[in-house]
């Protein structure tokens, strides 16, 4: 299980291991999410990229305004041993 930490995530926030969205990621809150990574994942060492996306979100209000642009955070890379 991976544990993301960060700020203004959405509730369909998805994290994404090496540019690989994760269907399996779970919003715990705004400021956390969780993932459960698969064994084969980390079956070899290596560097990992991780980066998160909120989806847009479409407008509501009068002629479609208030929506977001989807947006990736910058990438956060580790090791696997």
């Amino acid at each position: 299980m991976l544990t993301v930490n960060g700020t203004n995530f959405g509730t369909k926030a998805v994290v994404n291991w090496n540019g690989v969205a994760q269907t399996s990621t779970t919003y715990v809150s705004g400021s956390q999410l969780t993932v459960a990574v698969p064994a084969s994942a980390i079956a070899a060492s290596g560097t990992v990229s991780i980066t998160v996306t909120n989806p847009a979100t479409a407008g509501t209000g009068i002629y479609g305004s208030g929506g977001t642009l989807a947006e990736t955070s910058s990438p956060t890379t580790f090791t696997v041993n």
